[in-house]
Parts: structure tokens; C-alpha cells; sequence
């Protein structure tokens, strides 16, 4: 049973801002809205019960996404949608692979959302796998929220559910997969609870493979320091091309997801809520709006690009012999320098060059979408890549200001026409 102790911290939490404007943790937080930034693509875990391929815009289900934005588009979207729709409380990032899964991609979108609205939750959704080495730097950007995708604690039931894991840089699968993929999901949430963060655990519930097991791992995350859990029903339609459902493996009906949530619940607090989210959600739990949101998307008319320059005049300067970079957001009519961001310079030569300088400097511009400079080395260039921001070299030492209004977006009234005719 629910100790008396942990009924108490419960209630308690359960009177908390962060818990009473989050349409997930609180089904009474219906009139605030929460937008998923589809940042993450790629995935360590092949589940068994998920197929990430398939879309349709009139589909709500987990791992789909119409469009994939790099951070800087993300961020956008964000404030865009957040123009629109004051309610906006939580912004969060589940997909369409896992946000651990694409650290760079998923810490510079949380960190750019961060410095520009320090009022809004972050929120992350994950299988666990990387947690364990990603916790302080979630915390450390102010991650409210947490939902960790645990679904057994038995390492043969593991191995039903999930096809292989891709974790120390080598592929498991079978039993080896099950035990890497419940040790780090247990440790991070312990090490997640232990920083403070208010977590959820989802369970989706396969009948006949796991449901028996659910007494055991919701006394355990319980105990772990779980503030909420979620028993969502498998999806089976065969159509979504899943493993299980081309086998023929069934959902749980109504009165099966009940009885599985009375059973947790004599140790967990059970949400009963849950929409089953797609990975580019935007609005109320009851409306969602992301069709809406593309169309915001082809309206932005706003960049931030980060310039290598010695006097603010020429594009002039080295991206690895840079000690600032002047940080420039773009409109179609306006050019607005934001700040001159200093770093530490990491190329001093051909023999001499840092990694971890360098790692700072991609850190740092972690929220634009571009950076301009005179030259840049391939390994630069590559960790900048993967960071979703564009290098570019082409402007080199041409007029800061001319080449910035030569790079301004449009507002392409053609794209706005065809994605209202999509939606």
C-alpha cells in the first residue's frame, strides 16, 4: 500500500504550480496547453509496439510527426505559437525517435526556449536508455517535468517488448538488451528524483505479456520516487505496420486497462487521462492544433545567425581562431544585434586544436540556425551539423549587415496556401 508518508508528499506536490499548469500531471490543468517541438529522430530502442514510419495529420498516436524542425526551427515554432496562444504552459520534446537519443538537438532546443521564456516547463519524454548521463544537464536548464517509458522490471518480459537496444556503442538485443534497457531506466529515474524533477513513468500495457508484472514495478518506481503513473493501452491496428501488430497482438479493452490501473494504484497514483500524444502536439489535450502549427511555421519570418567577425563590419575571422561571435536575429525588415557571445579560442595552429574548446563553442551557439565565417575545418563544421546549425564560408569577408539582409527569410504565401489545403 501507498504509505501514509508518501500520500502526504503527494498532496503536497499536487498543490504545486508546475503540477496544477500541466495538462499531463493534472487532469484538472485542461484550460493550459502544451506544444511538442519534433527535434529528436533518431531512436536507441526498437520497440516492439512501435512503427515510427507511418503518418497521417489526422492521427494522434506517439512517434509520428508531419515535419522535422532543427532547434532553431523549434524555437520559432515556439514562439509563434506562443503569440497565439497565451495559455502555452508547457513545452516539451518526445520524439519522434528518443530526446536522449539526439542530446545535442534536444539540449540547445531547451536551452534556447529556456532564455527566452523562463516562465514555461520544460518537459521531456524518454525511454530511459541515456538518462542516467544526460540528468544534470536536464536539471541544469531547468527541466520541470520528466516521462520515463518503463514497462517491466523482468528482463525475459523485456525481451518480448523490445527488439534490440543500441547502448555503449554496440547493438543488443535479447536479454542483454532487457538488462541494459531496466538498469538505466531505474537508475535515471532515481538519479532524476534525487535532482528534483517531477517524474512520470508510462507503461503501455500489452496483454498477456506484461500486465502481470505491474504490481512489482509500480511498487518500484514508488519507491524510486515516481510522482505519477501511466498505463496507456498498446495500439495494435496492423495497419501501423508494428510488430505486434501484424502478429495479432491485441490491445487491452476497457475493463483490462481499468483492472491493470487498480492494480498499480494501490502503490502509484494513476493518470487516466493520457491522449497518447503525437510527437508534434500543440494545443489543449482536447484540441490539438499541430496541423495549426505548420501553418505558423511557413509564416516565421525570423532567424538567428551567429557571425565570426574581428570588427563587426566583414565576415572576417576563422570560426576556430573566434574569441566572439556577434549573435544577429533576422527578419525580412529587420537586422537586430542580440549580443556578442566571447569564447575561448581552440585552433591555434595546424598542430595545436581542442577539442573541448571547440565543444564550448558549438555550446554556445546552440539556439541559431546559422553561423557565418571566413574559413572552418571539417570536424567544426560536422559537430555544427549535428547540432542543427549551418555553417557557411561563402560570405567571406563581405559586409556583415549587406549579407545578413541578403540571408533574411521570406514569408512564402504559396507554402502558407498548400499547407491550409493539407490541413
Amino acid at each position: 500500500m501507498i504509505s501514509e508518508l508518501a500520500k502526504k508528499s503527494h498532496e503536497i506536490r499536487l498543490q504545486d504550480s508546475k503540477v496544477q499548469t500541466h495538462p499531463c500531471y493534472s487532469k484538472d490543468a485542461h484550460k493550459y496547453a502544451r506544444i511538442h517541438l519534433p527535434v529528436a529522430p533518431a531512436c536507441n530502442i526498437q520497440c516492439n509496439y512501435c512503427n515510427r514510419k507511418f503518418d497521417c495529420s489526422n492521427e494522434t498516436r506517439p512517434g509520428v510527426v508531419s515535419k522535422l524542425l532543427s532547434p532553431a526551427e523549434a524555437i520559432h515554432r515556439f514562439q509563434a505559437v506562443k503569440k497565439r496562444m497565451p495559455e502555452l504552459k508547457v513545452a516539451g520534446i518526445a520524439g519522434p525517435g528518443d530526446p536522449l537519443a539526439n542530446p545535442a538537438a534536444t539540449l540547445a532546443t531547451l536551452k534556447g526556449i529556456q532564455q527566452i521564456d523562463d516562465d514555461v516547463h520544460l518537459c521531456v519524454s524518454t525511454n530511459g536508455l541515456n538518462l542516467p548521463e544526460h540528468v544534470d544537464a536536464l536539471a541544469e536548464l531547468g527541466v520541470h517535468h520528466l516521462t520515463i517509458t518503463i514497462n517491466t522490471l523482468s528482463t525475459s518480459i523485456a525481451s518480448q517488448l523490445y527488439a534490440w537496444a543500441y547502448f555503449d556503442q554496440q547493438r543488443l538485443r535479447g536479454l542483454d538488451a532487457a538488462e541494459a534497457i531496466i538498469e538505466q531506466q531505474l537508475k535515471g529515474l532515481s538519479m532524476a528524483a534525487k535532482a528534483g524533477i517531477l517524474i512520470k513513468v508510462n507503461t503501455v500495457l500489452v496483454p498477456g505479456i506484461n500486465d502481470a508484472s505491474l504490481p512489482e514495478l509500480a511498487k518500484e518506481i514508488q519507491q524510486r520516487g515516481a510522482f505519477l503513473h501511466n498505463i496507456m493501452p498498446l495500439i495494435s491496428d496492423p495497419a501501423h505496420g508494428t510488430f505486434f501488430g501484424l502478429e495479432g497482438i491485441q490491445g487491452p479493452d476497457e475493463t483490462q486497462l481499468n483492472a491493470a490501473r487498480k492494480i498499480a494504484g494501490v502503490d502509484m497514483h494513476q493518470m487516466t487521462h493520457c491522449q497518447q500524444c503525437r510527437a508534434d502536439a500543440v494545443g489543449k489535450l482536447s484540441h490539438d492544433q499541430s496541423c495549426a502549427s505548420q501553418q505558423l511555421d511557413a509564416s516565421i519570418a525570423t532567424v538567428r545567425i551567429a557571425v565570426a567577425s574581428s570588427s563587426g563590419e566583414l565576415i572576417d575571422t576563422h570560426f576556430g581562431h573566434a574569441t566572439e561571435f556577434r549573435i544577429f536575429d533576422v527578419s525580412e525588415n529587420n537586422v537586430t544585434l542580440v549580443e556578442t557571445r566571447d569564447v575561448e579560442q581552440y585552433c591555434h595552429g595546424m598542430s595545436h586544436c581542442d577539442d573541448q574548446p571547440l565543444a564550448k563553442h558549438i555550446q554556445s551557439l546552440n539556439d541559431c540556425q546559422q553561423v557565418l565565417c571566413a574559413r572552418i575545418g571539417i570536424e567544426p563544421w560536422q559537430q555544427l551539423e549535428k547540432a542543427g546549425i549551418s555553417p557557411s564560408v561563402e560570405f567571406a569577408l563581405m559586409n556583415v549587415t549587406d549579407t545578413l539582409k541578403m540571408l533574411a527569410p521570406k514569408s512564402p504565401e504559396m507554402e502558407k496556401n498548400v499547407i491550409q489545403e493539407v490541413c
